[in-house]
């Protein structure tokens, strides 16, 4: 990897205009520690801010995606607030979930594409997370499991929310309710996931393939994509297609539709330009540190 920044919960790396986020804690399972709640936002932001990254690929270590949310961090949340008077606890407590939506929501919101590669299992809160990803790759025994019922709560960061949106109700009722293991075979079959391999090696090499592909192809029109995805979701195809209209007529005279044109004329390879470095507006400048 050609630059690399430090977090406490996992591995920041820039190539080849993908920011890679590694979970790199196997001997833990990957799980979902304290810091990593705090971590995921400000990477998405970073990855954001920096004018060269044009897709985010989320991937772990080991044989495991992630085993969930730490158990600490769990039991934490229900000792959360001890002392206080009820309606406060209860408020704090609100507040505290919020906070961790907006952080798996971060990979949704960026106007970024978000790849996660999903291998071994993805269990209770890390499902959480690969449902705000745009595309999910994963093993033909990738074991995708919600555990939350087992410990008598709903899942409430998003698994939901974004099953529901996406699959038929029936499908995640039985999924969610019974706790039940989906596999990536039966994952791709419900349109979970685009893609499923074998094994993992094979796994790591077609999400950064593709995570490149992507980042080669012009940003505006990438990014733009994910734009409109999001606008027909939330208002429908009619509202989104005059949307689209208004977005493309500031898009379309652009430098990249000519490169693209051109590049086809030629049998070259079109070349973009990065979009705007926005760390100034920030009062610092982001910086990787190798």
């Amino acid at each position: 990897m050609s630059d690399a920044t430090q977090f406490s919960s996992f591995r920041f790396e820039v190539n080849a205009a993908v920011a890679h986020i590694v979970l790199n804690r196997s001997d833990k399972r990957n799980c979902l520690v304290r810091e990593f709640w705090y971590d995921l936002p400000q990477a998405v932001k970073l990855a954001e801010r920096l004018p060269e990254v044009r897709c985010i690929l989320l991937r772990a270590e080991g044989k495991m995606f992630s085993s969930g949310i730490d158990l600490a961090v769990l039991q934490g949340l229900t000792a959360m607030g001890d002392g206080l008077e009820l309606a406060r606890k209860a408020d704090h407590l609100r507040r505290t979930v919020l906070s961790l939506q907006d952080a798996i929501s971060a990979l949704e919101e960026t106007r970024l594409p978000v790849i996660a590669a999903i291998q071994g299992a993805c269990i209770g809160g890390a499902l959480d997370v690969v449902c705000a990803a745009d595309i999910r790759l994963a093993e033909s025994a990738t074991a995708f499991t919600p555990l939350e019922m087992d410990f008598g709560f709903v899942p409430d960061l998003g698994t939901v929310q974004r099953l529901t949106a996406n699959l038929p109700s029936a499908v995640v009722a039985d999924w969610l309710m019974d706790c039940r293991t989906v596999s990536g075979d039966e994952a791709k079959h419900l349109g979970f996931v685009s893609r499923v391999v074998a094994d993992a090696g094979e796994l790591e090499s077609m999400a950064v393939a593709l995570a490149e592909r992507i980042a080669a192809r012009s940003p505006v029109a990438i990014m733009g994509a994910k734009e409109v995805m999001k606008f027909t979701k939330e208002h429908g195809v009619k509202a989104s297609l005059r949307y689209t209209a208004t977005w493309q007529s500031s898009v379309f005279p652009g430098d990249d539709v000519a490169n693209c044109l051109k590049a086809k004329q030629t049998g070259g390879a079109p070349s973009h330009e990065n979009m705007a470095d926005d760390r100034p507006l920030y009062g610092k400048e982001d910086t990787l540190q190798q």
